[in-house]
């Protein structure tokens, strides 16, 4: 198995600091993480509880995969230790009272991939052509949208789009949303960001990009699209290709515009093979 990425943070044009904090790194032969989180709660607490929540994670699970826990198991106590290093470093400094982040972490081992979610980045998968969000934004819109109370058009504007229900270092309890495990297949292609990226460019946009440039290519247009676009939050973005031989070729340059009016409806679908518990979007 082969695994090609590139990851870059950017504090786009409007923050004042940068806030988002991701990691991406192989753990040993066949096996891969990566972490993608965006911090919250003022008084620079936000860049900390992004930092600290990945940092631990990332420590305390290369450590439990040395002493042969499973995939799931030290995907699950990893999480437990971040949201309680968290609580535990606001809990002691009052100016980070409050602090918090969202969460997207990814392992893929053997062609297959395992996923644990809390908040509103995302977890993209683009294969045949097609784009498919495989998470779900943990937002009171996100919530009204899946109950069909407003659109997904009218998500996009709404004035309250991202207030959180669950981020990590909110609580000492919260159910992260996991998918166990499912098949990748030969040139899947991974996007995993921050809300700063899907807010500025719409997801057919981010499937275009992706599949006319390289790795390290991609993630850089975007980078700079999301802040044609405004950038008015930092911007983190990871893209992944899965078995990969040889990088895709380059074509001709996307010209970069500011874009304007409302995203493709979305089709809902499911992968049979694929664990029922989550949720998966569909984009043309």
């Amino acid at each position: 198995m082969r695994i090609d990425f590139f990851g870059k943070t950017d504090k786009g044009q409007v923050r004042r600091t940068n806030e988002d904090f991701f990691a991406g790194e192989k753990v040993k032969e066949r096996e891969y993480l990566f972490v993608v989180a965006d911090g919250m709660g003022g008084h620079r607490a936000g860049d900390v509880a992004s930092r600290l929540g990945t940092v631990c994670f990332v420590k305390h699970y290369k450590k439990l995969r040395k002493k042969k826990n499973s995939i799931i198991d030290s995907i699950d106590r990893s999480l437990i230790k971040a949201n309680l290093a968290i609580l535990e470093k606001a809990t002691s400094d009052p100016r980070k009272r409050g602090m918090g982040t969202t969460f997207s972490a990814m392992v893929i081992s053997d062609m297959k991939a395992y996923i644990a979610h809390v908040g509103d980045s995302r977890i993209y998968l683009i294969r045949e052509d097609k784009i498919y969000q495989l998470t779900t934004d943990h937002t009171f819109v996100g919530k009204m949208v899946e109950e069909g109370r407003i659109t997904e058009d009218e998500a996009r504007d709404h004035p309250q789009k991202n207030i959180l229900y669950m981020s990590l270092g909110a609580r000492k309890t919260f159910e992260p949303e996991i998918n166990k495990n499912f098949d990748i297949q030969e040139g899947d292609t991974f996007i995993m960001c921050s809300d700063g990226l899907n807010n500025m460019v719409e997801d057919r946009t981010i499937k275009e990009y992706v599949l006319s440039y390289s790795t390290r290519e991609s993630v850089e247009e975007l980078v700079k699209l999301a802040n044609t676009n405004g950038g008015t939050d930092n911007i983190t973005l990871q893209v992944i290709h899965v078995n990969k031989s040889r990088e895709p070729e380059k074509t001709e340059p996307i010209p970069i515009v500011k874009e304007k009016g409302k995203p493709f409806g979305f089709i809902k679908k499911f992968f049979k093979k694929w664990t029922a518990s989550t949720p998966y979007r569909s984009r043309s």
